[in-house]
């Protein structure tokens, strides 16, 4: 059964409890939880209580393999390819930790992007330090995007990663991965891309795109929540690479209880220590929807509203910090105006839900708007006319300039 997101909204946005209390503009940052959420969370302590141990055979241990081949089949991906994990940064440790001894000594740099999620930067900008890898960072010089032929030029025969983004965090800049992975490709690098900002909102074809590393999760856009990131490695890497940061459940028989390390095949090779089981659990439903409304469906009604919010941003003269062509523009809209934090915590005050990043170097400081599958397009006219309302009355100033936690 497929649904429409024409016909079927009002059936969709029933699937979501918090849409009743809110207009939700931020699943870019956390996807809303769906209603099934709650039974399939029952179910993991119902199975728990009465099986106790024996809930690994009835369903745990293969759990991960399960939601793994979901995962694969959204990214048009081969059975058995995608790794379940708990967050993406472990993701870029496990891709990273499958060069820690390569005899390719001559290949010793990291090319990325200063648009990439910090604590990607930070957990890369680390491991080359320790592995004396040399780190280059294409500068962004403040603008939402990258010419790939920028990065492209400083991906050469020294190359050993090119460790960048699908769609830029912060300004939903998709970036021309067939490109970059075709140019890592001819020159003998590995292409490790964090995808966090892109499927659940736009098509992914891993295959097509010719990655080696594509890394995810299923807390934005698959609405699925904390704890389910994935790993995909290319099938033809995955014969002879092994990454060196592992654990018992990449072990070829991990019942032996072996004390020398024989990797298994499949998805399972990149794993390490026991999963949380009870975060797989709650990325079931989503990700069920999804594909109940087809990748395409999405994608278009994604490049409609977030046309919407660019109109109605450039109509009241806000910096739009987000690609105009539908083809550059990821889920979200990230848009400059004045006093922007202090606007997004009134927004949120009045049940409006967006979030704030703040600008580096010469970038703007944005609310980042994103509209999803479940969003009616009433939404995106209320929000603007709140900010109106919120900027000319002054509302703003009620509100704080800085907070410690932001979202």
């Amino acid at each position: 059964m497929s649904w429409s997101l024409k016909k079927d909204l009002g059936r969709i946005r029933n699937n979501f409890p918090i849409l009743e209390k809110c207009v939700y503009l931020i699943s870019h940052s956390l996807g809303a939880v769906p209603l099934q959420v709650r039974d399939d969370l029952d179910r993991f302590y119902t199975l728990w209580a009465d099986e106790g141990v024996t809930a690994w055979e009835k369903e745990w241990w293969l759990l991960s393999e399960k939601m793994g081949n979901k995962v694969a089949s959204l990214l048009e991906a081969e059975k058995d390819s995608v790794a379940m994990m708990t967050n993406a940064t472990l993701c870029h440790w496990v891709a990273l930790s499958t060069q820690f001894s390569s005899k390719r000594r001559a290949r010793n740099k990291v090319v990325m992007t200063d648009h990439d999620f910090p604590s990607v930067i930070y957990a890369i900008s680390k491991v080359c330090s320790f592995m004396n890898w040399k780190l280059e960072v294409v500068r962004s010089q403040g603008l939402p995007g990258i010419d790939v032929s920028e990065i492209i030029d400083r991906v050469d025969e020294q190359t050993l990663f090119v460790a960048t983004s699908h769609v830029y965090f912060k300004s939903s800049y998709i970036q021309d991965l067939f490109q970059i992975a075709q140019h890592a490709r001819n020159m003998g690098a590995l292409t490790l891309i964090d995808g966090y900002h892109a499927p659940g909102t736009i098509p992914v074809d891993v295959k097509t795109l010719g990655v080696d590393f594509y890394i995810g999760g299923c807390l934005k856009w698959l609405c699925g929540g904390p704890g389910n990131a994935f790993l995909y490695m290319h099938p033809e890497r995955r014969k002879v690479i092994e990454p060196l940061l592992t654990g018992w459940l990449a072990h070829k028989k991990p019942f032996a209880f072996s004390r020398e390390m024989i990797y298994t095949e499949g998805a399972y090779k990149l794993m390490s220590g026991t999963p949380p089981i009870s975060c797989l659990y709650t990325a079931m439903a989503g990700l069920d929807i999804i594909h109940k409304i087809g990748k395409e469906s999405i994608r278009k009604k994604s490049i409609d509203q977030t046309q919407m919010i660019i109109e109605n941003a450039t109509r009241r003269e806000f910096q739009v910090y987000t690609p105009i062509e539908n083809e550059k523009r990821g889920g979200a809209v990230s848009i400059g105006l004045p006093h922007a934090h202090q606007v997004k915590q009134a927004l949120n005050k009045r049940n409006v839900k967006v979030d704030f990043r703040q600008g580096e170097n010469d970038e703007p400081d944005v609310i980042r708007i994103g509209p999803h599958f479940y969003t009616k397009d009433e939404e995106i006219g209320h929000l603007f006319e709140l900010i109106d309302m919120i900027l000319s009355s002054g509302e703003y100033k009620k509100f704080g300039d800085h907070s410690e936690f932001v979202t």
